[in-house]
């Protein structure tokens, strides 16, 4: 290994136990390869463990959210087709609850659902921190993101006719009662942070920058480290290709549109909620995969949402709809999240770590903060990943007639499986149940 590899390893002992290539303000770590101890890598047998939450607001279609049965056997509802080929990693979790003055309403479910608790009203902002970040505090020395913190709508300013702050309505992730993470809209903001990249966009190729390291290593592997190197190298190759594309592409509306003298939005921000979903989940998956980062969040929209679907035929926006959620349109809505989240999933699902998957290490969530809008009876919830086989998966698990249903119950448990203990969090003290 050339000494300069083996002086970046060593400065990142303390930090991941990946190989990290390293060359003109950029760094990339490598996803776990058999032939690290080759490299002089101490490699992690079974990878670490990684939480992961995706969020979208104003409720869900509930004719199409259901799910029957266990393993292979599982009946799923339309809302769930997309997860079909993996439902035996998948938990659909139905009916727990957060209190209704904690996600009730539009004004503060984003704000609660992570926390359990109710935010302040009023102009002093005053909620809880989120598992996500009390995570990141606990596994965040090894990495080096603490987290990951991604939105694919802006945050809204204000105050909703309730008396609280639009804030609550648009972080999940808070890292003290007082302070929301701030979300990175941008995918090629998000892109650089995961490499280090200097500038504020991605000029030149992360992997160009690292090319002959990366063949020297090629040099050194097994065969099947070397399709690993090639998938991952592709992986990555894909987005900035995509982002190159996605900037030329507002380069060119920018000159139409001052033409037209029309608005649009500011360059760096896809036209169309799809492609920024996408680009966002391929981006979540880059940073479990290199181990850049082991907690991250992923705000599809706020509460009071404005997000427009012209994609799915929609013509106004998914708040408007959200109050006909017994209707087809708000339908596809629903089913349209959870086909990104399963995009997500079998993503992380097709990259090898240790004797499993990158998946198989994680826990994934996908989450409304309430049941139909204006009306949060119960947390529409699914979850994915084994968390290093500490959950056992494939289950349809019903809590609407159980004694313990609270969600903050469930935040106890994956934190307790993350090695974080806590004597309470949000509105309990004990663990979920059958978890």
């Amino acid at each position: 290994m050339p000494t300069g590899m083996e002086e970046q390893a060593g400065q990142n002992t303390a930090i991941s136990r990946r190989l990290v290539l390293s060359g003109f303000g950029a760094s990339v770590a490598l996803p776990w390869l058999e032939s690290g101890k080759l490299l002089g890598v101490e490699a992690e047998t079974n990878g670490p463990q990684r939480f992961g939450f995706l969020f979208f607001g104003d409720g869900i279609h509930p004719p199409e959210w259901w799910s029957k049965g266990n393993g292979s056997d599982m009946e799923l509802g339309p809302a769930f087709t997309s997860l079909e080929t993996v439902k035996q990693k998948v938990n659909f979790v139905h009916g727990l609850q957060h209190p209704a003055n904690v996600v009730g309403g539009h004004a503060k479910g984003a704000a609660g659902i992570l926390t359990g608790t109710q935010p302040r009203g009023g102009r002093d902002i005053q909620g809880s921190t989120s598992m996500d970040q009390i995570l990141a505090k606990k596994h965040g020395t090894q990495t080096v993101l603490p987290s990951l913190v991604m939105a694919c709508e802006r945050p809204v300013s204000g105050f909703h006719e309730s008396g609280y702050s639009m804030m609550y309505a648009s972080h999940v992730s808070w890292s003290s009662p007082v302070s929301p993470v701030p979300t990175e809209l941008y995918p090629a903001l998000a892109f650089d942070s995961l490499f280090q990249s200097k500038g504020s966009k991605t000029q030149l190729s992360v992997l160009d920058h690292v090319l002959e390291q990366l063949n020297d290593v090629g040099r050194k592997v097994s065969y099947s480290d070397k399709s690993k190197i090639e998938e991952f190298t592709t992986s990555v190759r894909e987005v900035e290709q995509r982002l190159a594309k996605m900037q030329q592409r507002d380069d060119e509306e920018i000159a139409d549109t001052a033409k037209l003298r029309a608005e649009r939005p500011p360059a760096g921000i896809p036209n169309q909620l799809d492609e920024h979903a996408r680009l966002m989940c391929d981006i979540m998956a880059l940073a479990f995969q290199m181990d850049r980062t082991r907690i991250s969040t992923l705000l599809l929209t706020n509460n009071l949402s404005g997000q427009v679907y012209p994609f799915l035929g929609l013509n106004v926006d998914h708040h408007n709809y959200s109050h006909s959620w017994q209707n087809k349109e708000f339908a596809s809505i629903t089913r349209f999240w959870v086909e990104q989240y399963a995009y997500l999933v079998k993503k992380l699902d097709g990259m090898q770590e240790g004797d499993g998957t990158v998946l198989d290490h994680c826990c994934i969530m996908l989450a409304n903060e309430q049941w139909t809008a204006h009306n949060a009876p119960k947390v529409p919830l699914v979850m994915t990943g084994s968390l290093a086989g500490t959950l056992r998966t494939g289950r349809t698990l019903d809590y609407e007639q159980a004694k313990e249903r609270k969600m903050s119950s469930l935040h106890l448990s994956i934190m307790e499986r993350m090695g974080v203990h806590l004597p309470e969090f949000g509105n309990t003290k004990v663990e979920l149940p059958e978890i």
